[in-house]
C-alpha cells in the first residue's frame, strides 16, 4: 500500500516505536533526457513522500477549530508547530472503522500522494496514535460546491462552465492515470477560499480504484443520486464517473437535481430508466451548447458518453474560458524559462517550499497560470503547450525549450508537472525567506542535531539511488567536506540562483 504498508498495520494494531516516521517511496532514480542531451539526471519526488508517523499530534501541530463531522470523525484546521503552514487534518477513530474502510482509507493516501494536479487536494502526513489514524491534507477554507450551490440555486453559465472545466480536468487526470474517482458529487468538491473565482479541489478517494481495465466491479457506490446507471448492474467504468459530473452540470446550471424520487428505490429506477428532461421554467435560458454538453454526459448508454479529455474540448466549455487574460501569467512564465536549479538539494528544497509552506495567496496567480498553460486541461504541460503559451503572453525573449525541460522536469516525465511548473515560476526573490529556509531545514534535520546527514538527504530527496550518487548531491552542498550539511551551506546553496 505504498507509503504507509509499513507503519499501520491493518490487521494486528502494533504500536511502533513513538515518534517512527518511515517513508517507503520510491523517489530518486536517473534517467536520461530526451532531446539527444546524453546526459543522466536524477529525479526528484519529493512531492510524492508522505511522512507517516506514529506518535502524538500535539508534538507536530497546534489542533484549532472544527470545520467538519462524518460519521467517523472530524476535520479541524491544524497549524504546524515548526513551519507555521495550516492544513486541514480528518480524525478517524480506530474503535468506529472496520477492517476493509481502514483499508480504503490507505487506498485514498496511495492515490493521492501520486496525483499531482491543481484541482485534486494534495496530501502531507499521516498521523497513528493509539486510538485515531491522522490525515493531514492541505487546506481548503472555501466550503464544498454543495454549499455553494444551495447559496446561489444556481450559476451563471461562464462561472459553472470554469468549475466544470475544474473537475473533467481533475477526472481526465485521474483517468489518465488509471483512477477511476466514484464518489463524484459537490459534497467531494471543495473551495480553495471564499473569493468569486476561488479554485475547485476534488477530496475523498475513500472509495476510488485503481484500474489498469476498462470496466471493474462495482461493489460499492456513494449516494445514488450521481451515480451512472450501469453502476446499479454491478459495472463502473471512467464513463460512470463522466456521468456524475453530468449531474454536477445539471444541478449548477437549474438548481436541482435531474433524478429523484421519494425514496432511494425510486430514486434507482429514474437513473436507469426516466429520460433527462429540461423542465422551461429553468432552462429556457440555458444555452442550447450547454443543453448539449449535459445530454452528452447524461447519456444512459456509457459507450456514448465523451472522456472527460473530450468533454474538456465542447464549444461550450472553450467559449467560457475564452477570455481569461494571459497577461497575468506574464511574471509567472519568465520566471518558468530563467528558473536554474540544477543543484538537487535546492531543487528538492524549493519543490518542499511549494508544496509545504507556500499560502494560497502565493499559489493563486501561479494555479492561474497554469491552468492557461494547459491547453488541453490533462493536468501537465508538454513542449507545445509552453511555446504556445509563451507566445501568447508576447514575451521578448529567446529561449531553448529543451532547456527549460531539463531545468524543470525533476521526475523525466517529459512533461512540466503541476508541483514541476509551481517550483519553477515562482517568484524566489520573494518567496525564498530566512524563515521558510529555517522551516525547511528543521523538516529535513530529523534527528535534530543541526545538520543534515547522508541518511536525512535520502529521506530528503527519496528514492533508490546508489551509495555514489547520493555522495554526490551531498558533495554539492557540503563545502567544508565534513560530511554533512549544517544551516549555513544549507542556506548558500538554496540562495546561489537567486543572488
Amino acid at each position: 500500500m505504498g507509503c504507509c504498508k509499513s507503519v499501520i498495520n491493518c490487521d494486528n494494531e502494533v504500536q511502533p516505536e513513538e515518534g517512527k516516521e518511515e517513508n517507503d517511496l520510491k523517489g530518486a532514480e536517473p534517467f536520461i533526457r530526451r532531446g539527444g542531451r546524453q546526459k543522466t539526471v536524477i529525479r526528484i519526488l519529493t512531492r510524492q513522500t508522505i511522512k507517516c508517523i506514529v506518535g502524538h499530534v500535539s508534538d507536530h501541530y497546534d489542533v484549532k477549530e472544527l470545520i467538519g463531522e462524518g460519521a467517523y470523525g472530524c476535520v479541524r484546521r491544524v497549524v504546524h508547530k515548526t513551519t507555521g503552514g495550516e492544513r486541514a487534518m480528518k480524525t478517524i477513530m480506530k474503535s468506529f472503522v472496520r477492517l476493509c474502510e481502514v483499508k480504503n482509507m490507505l487506498l485514498e493516501v496511495d492515490i493521492l500522494r501520486k496525483l499531482d494536479h491543481p484541482n485534486i487536494i494534495k496530501i502531507t502526513e499521516v498521523i497513528q496514535d493509539q486510538r485515531c489514524y491522522h490525515i493531514v491534507t492541505e487546506l481548503c477554507s472555501g466550503g464544498e460546491l454543495f454549499d455553494k450551490i444551495v447559496e446561489q440555486e444556481k450559476f451563471k453559465e461562464k462561472q459553472a462552465a470554469r468549475y466544470m472545466y475544474q473537475i473533467l480536468s481533475a477526472v481526465s487526470y485521474c483517468h489518465t492515470n488509471n483512477v477511476l474517482h466514484r464518489d463524484l458529487k459537490p459534497e467531494n468538491l471543495l473551495l480553495v477560499d471564499h473569493k468569486k473565482d476561488s479554485t475547485l479541489k476534488v477530496i475523498d478517494f475513500g472509495i476510488s480504484r485503481l484500474t489498469n481495465y476498462p470496466s471493474s466491479p462495482a461493489r460499492k457506490y456513494g449516494q445514488p443520486y450521481y451515480t451512472a446507471p450501469e453502476v446499479f448492474n454491478g459495472i463502473f467504468t471512467d464513463k460512470s464517473d463522466i456521468w456524475s459530473c453530468g449531474v454536477i452540470l445539471y444541478v449548477m446550471l437549474c438548481g436541482y437535481l435531474p433524478f429523484l424520487g421519494n425514496k432511494e428505490s425510486q430514486t434507482i429506477n429514474q437513473i436507469i430508466n426516466k429520460e433527462v428532461e429540461m423542465p422551461e421554467k429553468e432552462w429556457s435560458k440555458v444555452s442550447q451548447s450547454a443543453k448539449d454538453l449535459v445530454l452528452s454526459l447524461l447519456d444512459k448508454d456509457p459507450y456514448k458518453r465523451p472522456q472527460a479529455m473530450d468533454a474538456l474540448l465542447h464549444p461550450w466549455i472553450q467559449s467560457n474560458m475564452h477570455g481569461m487574460s494571459s497577461n497575468s501569467c506574464l511574471d509567472s512564465v519568465k520566471n518558468l524559462i530563467n528558473f536554474r536549479s540544477r543543484v538537487k538539494v535546492q531543487h528538492a528544497t524549493f519543490e518542499f517550499i511549494v508544496s509545504h509552506l507556500s499560502t494560497q495567496q502565493e499559489l493563486r496567480e501561479l494555479q492561474y497560470a497554469f491552468m492557461l498553460l494547459d491547453m488541453n486541461g490533462d493536468g501537465k504541460l508538454s513542449r507545445e503547450e509552453i511555446i504556445r503559451g509563451i507566445e501568447k503572453t508576447n514575451i521578448n525573449q529567446l529561449f531553448d525549450i529543451e532547456q527549460v525541460f531539463e531545468e524543470c522536469d525533476a521526475d523525466g516525465s517529459d512533461f512540466i508537472d503541476y508541483t514541476e511548473f509551481l517550483t519553477a515560476a515562482m517568484n524566489w526573490q520573494t518567496a525564498l525567506t530566512k524563515k521558510r529556509l529555517e522551516a525547511a531545514f528543521k523538516t529535513f534535520d530529523i534527528n535534530g542535531d543541526e545538520c543534515i546527514d547522508m541518511n536525512e538527504l535520502k529521506q530528503m530527496i527519496g528514492g533508490t539511488l546508489d551509495t555514489e550518487m547520493y555522495h554526490e548531491i551531498l558533495k554539492e552542498a557540503d563545502f567544508n567536506e565534513d560530511g554533512v550539511i549544517d544551516f549555513e551551506e544549507f542556506e548558500r546553496i538554496c540562495t546561489a540562483v537567486i543572488k
